[in-house]
């Protein structure tokens, strides 16, 4: 077989057996190149294309005629392909993972279009373990597992049916293929893999996270509007248009939600041309151990009235600014400690995938924290006089700001898509289009506000949320996401203002559909995963053991007077210890000797045993035909019964013949019946 081997890799392999190969490799290239579309690893022209070479190639096959591509066809189509490759390199500038993912499809389907010999079948297999390779390494989606289940399936599918190709030289009858058991195996390795890999994964030490990039695409706009160092009026409306999770919280006692609703992410002090910057004097202030009330969140003090305490899993964007709601007292991150800016802005002190933390909610009326507000002199003349106008014959500042927002409820249009201008957008919104969305409305409020020598400024976070669905956590999206502005309205501390018109605020919770709530199901699903697996570093691993190590200390207190009757009476201790095994010994034994005795020769044991409890003790030279007639003498009815136990004891013990299963379950309806007549 060997030297047939050998001169079958020298020379072309039949048109049938090509035909196998390609039956057997096409569904794992179908499948290989998948993640690229959703991950942008592709040009999805250049998966479409590749996904219908491939369906032709398979249905050719399948109808008994597979494509051979000469080598001169195969050079000359390779030759363009590279020119165009350098081309697409050199012109448009793909990015890496898109030049050598186009690079690996057209192998792929070059590579099978020309099977000429069974080495090149190994060779393609490797081409396909490449394509996985970048599908895999483009995506950490939680949908990546499924992939990966797919493709270890079809891989052990594929390596058993090559491997009983090798060993034909020309196409094997496709029930040979259909009866290779690689189903079983393939679960079998997959649980295995699973069993010896979760344990190494929740044990070994490593040095942040897995990944560098985030486990789902997020979008420019929403990064942009949650940037909290700078904000513009066009990408917070971009934002607003996004259904990506932001942040999943609960609350308890749950009649403390209302008060929750509205959660503080970023102060804005600075203005210009429709973009907002956080005060630049309050950036790189370190954490402050015991933070003033003006500056940060304070601790917990034994008289504070606390409502309840809300828990965040936040997926941060850029810098890792913190949602918080008013009135928060004792925050508490689950690993490291936040960096609280002059301005009431709470950063985490790294970039981190996500985060979890809590802190209580005060009773108090909702107040601003910080001290930073607009400087009058950054206010455009405009906008100065249009406020003068308005609200001119004025002097207190909760009636200016009343007469603001009465004006903006009754002569303005709340819309996501305003009119673009050239010049200042906060301008034109107020003279001209007066329609925007909620950040339009906020900032004309706060800079109209400090015009007129109230204390203001702008504050980005969410307001409401959408209901879970398994629980009664309130998960925030990007629609969610909202601006209103604070101001010194009676010199208690910076007022909650919100001047959009109520058709603008997002609702405060929504029960969605049944669509969206399995939507839903799987945002919690990308939550965990984020949290628990890509997310898992060694923190957590170093938490999750010293947890173990307590459980392991727990159940050994549990045992203490199990070591007291050991210690008391050591010999009684082992003697029963030395009992149990010897038990246990004896019974797996006798299973065994159970299983090693055929079904035949215990029936016919059985049969003896019934005979001997009526006519006594027989002697064991009573040969098996007598036992039989002897049976029948003693119980007429049962002779049939007896005289066929008997025949398949004898054509068992001495004439060689297997018994399946049916002659076994015949025995066994025969002696059930034997010992009810017996």
């Amino acid at each position: 077989m060997s030297g047939n081997l050998l001169r079958g890799e020298a020379s072309e392999i039949p048109t049938g057996l090509r035909r196998a190969y390609l039956l057997v490799l096409a569904p794992l290239a179908a499948l290989a190149p998948i993640p690229l579309f959703w991950t942008e690893g592709a040009v999805p022209v250049a998966l479409v294309a590749y996904e219908a070479a491939l369906l032709l190639l398979w249905w050719r096959a399948r109808a008994g005629w597979p494509v051979r591509l000469s080598d001169g066809f195969l050079n000359a189509i390779g030759l363009s392909y590279f020119l165009w490759l350098g081309a697409e390199v050199f012109l448009f500038h793909p990015g890496l993972l898109r030049s050598v993912s186009h690079l690996l499809l057209f192998t792929t389907i070059a590579k099978l279009a020309s099977l000429k010999r069974p080495g090149e079948a190994r060779t393609a297999l490797l081409v396909l373990f490449l394509v996985t390779l970048a599908s895999a390494s483009s995506a950490t989606h939680v949908s990546s597992l499924f992939y990966f289940a797919g493709m270890a399936f079809l891989s052990f599918r594929a390596l058993g049916r090559l491997a009983i190709l090798a060993d034909f030289e020309d196409a094997p009858p496709d029930r040979v293929l259909r009866a290779v058991p690689t189903g079983g195996m393939a679960v079998s390795l997959l649980a295995a893999a699973a069993l010896l890999t979760t344990p190494l994964f929740y044990s070994l030490p490593r040095l942040h996270s897995p990944f560098v990039t985030a486990p789902v695409r997020v979008e420019d706009a929403l990064s942009s509007a949650l940037a909290a160092d700078r904000v513009d009026l066009e990408s917070f409306g971009a934002a607003k248009r996004s259904d990506q999770v932001v942040l999943r919280m609960e609350v308890s006692p749950d009649r403390m939600l209302p008060r929750v609703l509205r959660l503080r992410e970023a102060v804005f002090t600075d203005y210009s041309t429709g973009s907002w910057t956080r005060n630049p004097y309050s950036r790189g202030l370190r954490s402050l151990h015991t933070p003033r009330r003006d500056s940060s969140i304070p601790e917990m003090r034994p008289g504070d009235g606390v409502a309840g305490r809300i828990s965040i899993d936040l997926n941060p964007f850029t810098n890792g600014f913190l949602f918080l709601p008013y009135e928060a007292v004792g925050l508490d991150l689950d690993r490291g400690f936040p960096v609280s800016l002059s301005d009431g802005v709470v950063r985490l002190p790294s970039r981190r995938r996500t985060v979890r933390y809590s802190a209580g909610v005060r009773k108090a009326e909702p107040r601003g924290i910080g001290a930073t507000a607009i400087d009058p002199r950054v206010v455009p003349p405009e906008i100065r006089a249009y406020a003068k106008k308005l609200t001119g014959d004025l002097t207190d500042p909760r009636e200016i700001y009343e007469r603001i927002r009465q004006h903006f409820s009754k002569e303005f249009v709340y819309t996501l898509d305003p009119p673009r201008t050239s010049g200042d957008p906060v301008v034109h919104f107020l003279l001209r289009s007066k329609a925007g969305h909620c950040e339009f409305f906020a900032s004309a409020a706060a800079l109209m506000l400090t015009s007129r020598g109230v204390p203001a400024r702008l504050v980005t976070g969410s307001y409401g949320g959408e209901m879970s669905f398994l629980s009664s956590a309130v998960v925030v999206r990007g629609s969610n996401l909202h601006a209103w502005v604070e101001a010194e309205l009676d010199g208690t501390g910076f007022s909650v203002l919100d001047p959009t018109p109520p058709s603008g605020i997002p609702s405060a919770t929504s029960r969605a559909s049944w669509w969206k709530r399995v939507s839903s199901l799987g945002r919690e699903i990308e939550f965990f995963y984020d949290r628990r697996i890509l997310g898992f570093d060694s923190f957590d691993q170093g938490q999750f053991l010293d947890t173990a190590r307590q459980s392991v200390g727990s159940a050994a207190e549990r045992f203490g007077p199990f070591r007291e009757i050991w210690s008391r009476d050591t010999y009684l201790a082992l003697g029963a210890l030395l009992g149990v095994i010897a038990l246990a010994a004896l019974a797996k034994f006798g299973r065994a000797h159970r299983r090693a005795v055929p079904a035949p020769t215990r029936a016919y044991l059985t049969v003896r045993r019934l005979l001997s409890r009526r006519l006594g003790r027989l002697a064991p030279s009573v040969p098996p035909n007598e036992v039989a007639r002897l049976y029948a003498e003693a119980v007429p009815a049962a002779a049939d019964d007896a005289r066929a136990v008997v025949r398949v004891y004898c054509e068992s013990a001495f004439g060689g013949r297997e018994t399946g299963k049916e002659i076994e379950e015949e025995l066994g309806g025969r002696l059930k019946r034997l010992r009810k007549m017996s």
